[in-house]
């Protein structure tokens, strides 16, 4: 079986270049976010790296693809509830 790549996700100085930074490989999916722009500009760059994953198919949603994971697994991380589901 192959190992699926790492997410690791880091606040960094990109020098004014732009807000986030993505480096995306076999291994790892490596995200640098720069702190210092303001909030809407990390969002809308956010969005547009998200949304281009989604768009070339190398995020998709379990069971919609051919490498799906089984849904029994446990998630290793808990995440909190998004604000707009009503809880």
């Amino acid at each position: 079986m192959t190992e699926r790549p790492r997410v690791h996700v880091r606040a960094t100085d990109l020098c004014g270049e732009a807000p986030v930074a993505l480096r995306d490989s076999l291994t790892s999916y490596d995200l640098a976010i720069d702190f210092s722009w303001p909030p809407e500009k990390i969002v809308n760059a956010l969005t547009e790296i998200f949304q281009e994953a989604v768009d070339t198919d190398r995020w998709s949603r379990r069971g919609t693809g051919e490498h799906d994971q089984a849904d029994d697994e446990p998630p290793s991380v808990r995440t909190a509830r998004h604000p707009e589901d009503g809880y």
